[in-house]
């Protein structure tokens, strides 16, 4: 069966972080639904880079997901946050046994802020250590009984990625969409 993952998108959010994470989901052959969180499908992101999503929210509130995303960018982050069908999203997903995943500020600006997973180990965009009861300084983290998966900025979009999916898929797989990428020294390979 395949997996289904869901990637929010708003305004101000990280492009890199959303397009790295899309391209590789899809890579491994997990089904990537994108979404804009405003009644438009089009979204432009935080370096004016725009973003045309599959779905709005609306049209994906009542679907399940295996993992939903928050990419990162500080007003994307803010608009998740400020959105209440993007938490009742995560809080629905993290209760039927899914998994949470957020980068950058996503995990403080929304996950923290929120109290979602209050004995979580999490990471984020290293200024934001401050918010977070129980940092993990890796690149990308997955707190298992949590079920929740973070990572720290744009340049760990590719190591949040592969734990994504050697999460949902398992390690081979992992390393086999890690193959194609020529990876640079100090990304998790899954060899």
């Amino acid at each position: 069966m395949t997996k289904q993952a869901l990637v929010f998108l708003s305004n101000g959010c990280e492009e890199t972080e959303a397009v790295t994470t899309i391209d590789l989901l899809t890579r491994a052959g997990i089904k990537v639904t994108t979404a804009s969180i405003s009644s438009t499908r089009e979204v432009e992101c935080s370096r004016g880079v725009t973003i045309l999503a599959k779905k709005t929210l609306s049209d994906i509130q009542y679907i399940d997901f295996e993992v939903v995303i928050l990419p990162g960018g500080v007003k994307g982050a803010e608009n998740f946050r400020d959105c209440p069908l993007v938490i009742e999203k995560l809080k629905q997903t993290h209760q039927s046994g899914g998994i949470v995943a957020a980068i950058c500020a996503s995990p403080a600006v929304v996950l923290q802020h929120h109290n979602l997973f209050p004995h979580a180990g999490m990471t984020g965009y290293p200024t934001t250590k401050d918010a977070f009861k129980n940092w993990k300084a890796d690149r990308a983290y997955f707190d298992e009984p949590n079920k929740v998966i973070t990572s720290q900025g744009p340049a760990t979009s590719i190591d949040f990625s592969l734990k994504i999916i050697d999460v949902l898929l398992g390690r081979t797989k992992a390393a086999e969409v890690a193959q194609q990428l020529v990876l640079p020294l100090g990304i998790e390979s899954y060899q």
